[in-house]
């Protein structure tokens, strides 16, 4: 996992001043350790989630998603509007205990009351003790919120480390292309990936185009990785870049029987970005 020590300290400068109008030496121990274990979450956040300069993913909210990209500084809906519904629902039942339809409900859409709920009704702690992990998949040449979603899941379970008992937990983000790589050379990676407390691994692609022999040669090495979370109960994200609705899609046998297992398991959340089509 990436050092964050450097970023700790910016961020504990940060806050430390905007907070109490202070520099860390002046603060006293009660008031450094909130700004530590703030700095240390937001630290997390920027090393662990993705960034490129046209976006940065670790600045998104549930109330960003609605299925909809900026383009030509014009809103365009890229997945139709009830599955974009039927996922955010997902997400907050995942991360909240409860849909966005029924927290939004309950607080009358009153924002301010809805951000209270979520800072102080996280059932990441529950997923984690469960071993509960979710699946994101849709299929689309744009991007359609697939990484955007996975960064609002990894950032609630950064969160966790408000608690003592938490604090001890770890995180990667993966592309499956390099995630098969480290595997393969037996790397340090591979270990820390296999081991971390959350692990989110974007960007999985079908094995279509391999041979067979290519196809059981992935599906093999793969197979300990993902059982090994599985049964240690650590929770992994994965996203998808097609439908895995797909009759002519099967799961075991081209993608082997780790990651099936993961997606069929029943305290696994499915999320799907795209209508289906019977293919």
């Amino acid at each position: 996992m990436k050092n964050i020590e450097p970023l700790k300290r910016k961020y504990l400068n940060i806050f430390s001043n905007k907070y109490y109008n202070k520099s860390p030496l002046e603060l006293d121990g009660d008031l450094l350790f909130k700004c530590s274990i703030l700095s240390e979450i937001w630290a997390y956040i920027i090393s662990i989630l993705p960034s490129d300069e046209r976006d940065d993913i670790f600045r998104y909210t549930i109330f960003d998603f609605d299925g909809c990209i900026n383009s030509k500084k014009e809103r365009k809906q890229v997945i139709p509007i009830d599955v974009a519904i039927n996922a955010k629902n997902i997400i907050c039942k995942y991360c909240w205990g409860k849909t966005w339809n029924d927290i939004r409900e309950h607080f009358k859409d009153d924002e301010k009351k809805i951000k209270e709920f979520l800072r102080n009704h996280s059932v990441m702690a529950k997923r984690i003790d469960e071993g509960s992990n979710l699946v994101i998949f849709g299929e689309s040449d744009i991007p359609i919120g697939k990484t955007m979603l996975a960064s609002i899941v990894m950032k609630e379970a950064i969160k966790l480390r408000v608690n003592n008992n938490k604090r001890g937990q770890t995180y990667d983000w993966v592309d499956f292309s390099k995630l098969k790589y480290e595997i393969i050379k037996d790397t340090i990676n591979a270990v820390e990936y296999r081991s971390c407390s959350w692990l989110v691994i974007d960007n999985i692609n079908r094995l279509e185009h391999s041979s067979i022999q290519q196809k059981a040669y992935i599906s093999d090495i793969l197979n300990s990785f993902f059982i090994d979370r599985l049964n240690n109960k650590l929770p992994t994200i994965l996203s998808f870049k097609f439908d895995i609705r797909k009759k002519s899609f099967n799961i075991e046998k081209e993608m082997g029987i780790g990651i099936s297992k993961i997606v069929k398991h029943n305290k696994t959340y499915i999320v799907p970005l795209c209508e289906e089509y019977e293919v």
